[in-house]
């Protein structure tokens, strides 16, 4: 079964190294919105595999990669005996059991991956539908991680600079836990 755990790390690497390459010419040309999406993308391989390494049973974890590389959603089979479909917020709750900071990033990327009024982010600031929890939890995180001044408002034109260093952070996290998919391991923190 290695080699399905390894075509789907590459499935992976194959859509990081793409939107690796989106992000750079969206930074460059300044599609803040773009690249707001690209974080998205990039945090939705994130979590999946995150979501697979809390998953202690094997058989499950393989079972549910070759679902992906077989074109399907994938589901679990619930206390009842049905199969229900894994959702975006189950594999963020999962993700977040290690790091909370991912409900944020995933919830505010969202607004840029549906059409929504964050792409109006330049006459309105998205950042004010957050509560003054989420924009706190938003702060540290970037100042931990990225330095971002605590008494800087959340704004796009604020956090600009930041966005490829974000972007490098989830795709550089996401390829430490590679190993654990490929070697059996359960992801903890």
């Amino acid at each position: 079964m290695t080699d399905i755990k390894q075509q789907f790390i590459g499935l992976i690497q194959n859509r990081s190294k793409e939107n690796s390459e989106s992000l750079k010419d969206d930074f460059e040309k300044r599609r803040i919105g773009k690249c707001m999406e690209t974080l998205r993308t990039e945090l939705d391989s994130f979590i999946r595999v995150m979501y697979l390494g809390r998953i202690a049973n094997i058989a499950e974890r393989e079972r549910l990669i070759q679902q992906t590389l077989s074109g399907e959603k994938w589901t679990v089979l619930t206390h009842n005996n049905k199969w229900k479909q894994v959702t975006d917020r189950d594999m963020v709750e999962k993700a977040n059991e290690l790091m909370g900071y991912i409900q944020y990033v995933y919830k505010f990327g969202c607004g840029f991956i549906h059409l929504s009024d964050f792409h109006n982010y330049s006459m309105n600031n998205p950042f004010d539908k957050l509560s003054d929890t989420e924009k706190t939890d938003v702060k540290n995180y970037l100042n931990q991680y990225h330095f971002f001044p605590l008494d800087t408002e959340l704004k796009i034109e604020n956090l600009t600079s930041y966005i490829p260093d974000v972007f490098n952070k989830i795709s550089s996290n996401l390829a430490c836990y590679f190993d654990n998919i490929l070697t059996d391991e359960m992801i903890t923190m």
